[in-house]
């Protein structure tokens, strides 16, 4: 893999919720991804920068993209909502 030493731009952790809230459609993804972020940040003087690296990706990774997720259930027709 090539390195080319150049070093990401700083990112704060204001910066990195914002960017789980977008990220997050639903509420329970997004409560998940925030306190996952907040352990993160509160494990963070015990990290390596790669592997404080490694845990924000994670966190990534478990909010799924707009294209893994399932379609909506159509509506159904009010005539079949109440059909009893």
């Amino acid at each position: 893999m090539p390195h080319s030493g150049c070093h990401l731009p700083p990112v704060t952790w204001e910066e990195l919720e914002a960017i789980f809230e977008d990220l997050a459609a639903t509420n329970e993804e997004r409560e998940t991804a925030l306190r996952l972020l907040d352990l993160t940040r509160t494990l963070q003087p015990y990290l390596s920068p790669l592997d404080l690296m490694r845990e924000i990706l994670c966190i990534a990774l478990v909010l799924p993209s707009e294209n893994d997720r399932p379609p909506r259930r159509p509506a159904l027709p009010s005539e079949f909502v109440n059909w009893r």
